[in-house]
């Protein structure tokens, strides 16, 4: 089906796109305004980020929610001991060392997880350096013999993420919310046609500040909404549209019962998007 792209502003054949991402559990609320090219580059630079943040996929392992790909995410799964060597953690196999071998002096050390892949490592590593068969077989025998010893680590875990990824997806879904209940009358919107700009800027891999336009939710907002959620056991998203007294209207967010919630100004102009207060829109978290 061709459409007038939200972002593009042009006509093209249309896709599904998933307001709130589909791999944190949105398979319900979603447009088909939006055409498969910008649909593909927001993806990449905008969800992707957001999904794949450190906060977002703890998000995810705790509550199995499958990525694009079909997988879980493992966030503890690649840290270091007290010395600098490398573990990955494998839910099914258990931490294991990134092998090594370290060279000095024209003699060598292996570090493995089994005599076998040290024999195979070593054997290996002196083969390319044609190193003779006698000397290798020396080096085996030794590894052979040596006594094997358990070692049980303590693995650091160091992460960082950046907070602009978590923000500029609440952007993005509070400007497709406003397109597919105001379409026509949002793309009239200065301020509308702004936030639209700023996301065209960032799919095309430039940034824009846009921090007057991401805010925390007004306490007066977030305090009933998850005290409410306290008495609930379902697992959802929520989007409140909210007035403020100069007539400025705000999409407020809350994604994961509130765990991740801002408030983006949309409109400095309410009175032109009659009903928005009956917009509310709740999502069931689904795997």
């Amino acid at each position: 089906m061709e459409i007038t792209c939200i972002f593009c502003g042009q006509k093209k054949e249309s896709s599904l796109e998933h307001v709130i991402p589909e791999a944190i559990g949105n398979n319900s609320f979603t447009t088909n305004r939006v055409c498969k090219d910008c649909n593909s580059a927001l993806g990449a630079t905008i969800d992707d980020k957001f999904v794949n943040s450190l906060p977002i996929e703890m998000k995810r392992e705790t509550l199995k929610l499958k990525g694009y790909k079909g997988n879980i995410p493992q966030v503890l799964k690649r840290g270091e001991d007290s010395n600098g060597n490398t573990i990955i953690l494998d839910k099914s196999s258990g931490p294991r060392y990134i092998p090594k071998v370290i060279e000095k002096d024209n003699s060598f050390s292996v570090m493995a997880n089994s005599k076998k892949e040290a024999t195979q490592i070593i054997k290996k590593k002196l083969k390319r350096k044609h190193v003779p068969q006698k000397f290798i077989d020396k080096m085996l025998a030794k590894i052979k013999s040596t006594e094997v010893k358990e070692n049980r680590p303590k693995i650091k875990f160091c992460y960082n993420y950046n907070i602009s990824n978590l923000k500029l997806e609440f952007l993005k879904i509070a400007f497709e919310y406003m397109n597919i209940y105001y379409g026509d009358p949002y793309k009239q919107d200065s301020l509308g046609n702004f936030l639209k700009d700023i996301l065209n800027q960032f799919k095309s891999g430039n940034t824009i500040d846009y921090s007057n336009y991401v805010i925390d939710v007004p306490s007066q907002i977030c305090t009933p909404f998850k005290n409410s959620l306290k008495r609930s056991n379902q697992n959802i998203h929520e989007i409140i549209p909210v007035i403020d007294s100069n007539n400025r209207l705000f999409i407020s967010i809350f994604l994961f019962n509130g765990e991740f919630s801002y408030s983006v100004l949309v409109s400095n102009h309410s009175d032109a998007y009659p009903n928005i207060l009956g917009k509310r829109k709740i999502i069931l978290i689904s795997k």
